[in-house]
Formats: C-alpha cells, structure tokens, sequence
C-alpha cells in the first residue's frame, strides 16, 4: 500500500514515519525518524537519550508522546523563557535527563579520617617532637595504620639521628 502527500512516498512496505514537532509553528523544530517500526523506535530513544530499560515496555505511540512531551518542554525552555541547552560531561549522552536531575547527587569522596593526624606524623624532626605528638593525640593511635607510620618515622629518626 502506497500514497503521495505533497510529494513525498508513505509505504507500510518500508516502514513507518513518525514526526515530533518541539512547538506548534510551523517554523518550530521538527524531528522526523523513518524505517520499520523498531528501527524508529531506536532512532527516537537515542535522539532523546534516553535510557532503552525504561521505556522497553511502552509502545511506540506511548514512546512518541514521551518523547513528544520532551520535545515541547525543551521547546518551550529555548523559545518562551529564553533558555539554551548546554551540553554537560557529567550527563551521559543515553540518559534520561529527568531522571538525572532527580536522582541523589553522588556521595562527597571519603577523607581519610586520620589524615591530618598522619601529616603530623610526617612532620616532625626529631623523636622528642614525635613523642610529644603521639602524647597529646593518643586517640589517632588505636589505629594500625596510624601506629605503623609512627613507628616507621620513629625508625626513620633514629636513622638520621
């Protein structure tokens, strides 16, 4: 089954077309996928970036007004309140960026609980300074890695001494 629309050849046998307009005018932009169904549904899901997990079981007209609804919120952040998309390295490109934006932020990398404790260690010139410290903070020095680099300046001292 063929039909000619304003030039333009529309056959099953080849495929489906789908359009997703970002607004209602004419001079808007437009997004046009064309192939069987699958390929159209994989072309839409990486124009979008989105992830393929969540949308695996919406139908195609389920996904295109997904995807529909995202063009018209980009749409209408660029036209209406004068916004632009800028790109991020954070984000990767077959993310969902409403998910992105709701999920927890990633956790602060850890500091070494005993890091100021072992750059005093490294600090000091001779065994009596050293002493003096392991003294006034004997609370760092429950934990073994803590007493090791006591003990390994302690011998490095000695050495120099």
């Amino acid at each position: 089954m063929t039909r000619e629309t304003d030039g333009v050849i529309h056959s099953h046998e080849h495929g489906i077309k789908v359009t997703i307009k970002y607004g209602e005018g004419f001079s808007d932009t437009w997004a046009v996928f064309n192939g069987p169904p699958q390929v159209v549904r994989s072309q839409i899901i990486d124009y979008f970036g989105l992830d393929s997990e969540p949308v695996t079981n919406l139908t195609l007209s389920e996904l295109v007004v997904e995807a529909t609804s995202i063009a018209h919120g980009s749409g209408n952040i660029a036209g209406l309140l004068g916004g632009r998309i800028v790109a991020t390295e954070s984000t990767p490109v077959a993310s969902d960026p409403w998910a992105a934006a709701s999920a927890p932020p990633a956790p602060a990398p850890q500091e070494e609980p005993n890091g100021w404790i072992l750059g005093e260690i490294a600090k000091q010139a001779t065994i009596a300074d050293l002493q003096k410290l392991w003294a006034a903070n004997q609370s760092f020095f429950s934990d073994e890695g803590v007493m090791a680099a006591y003990k390994a300046k302690g011998r490095e001292l000695k050495a120099a001494g």
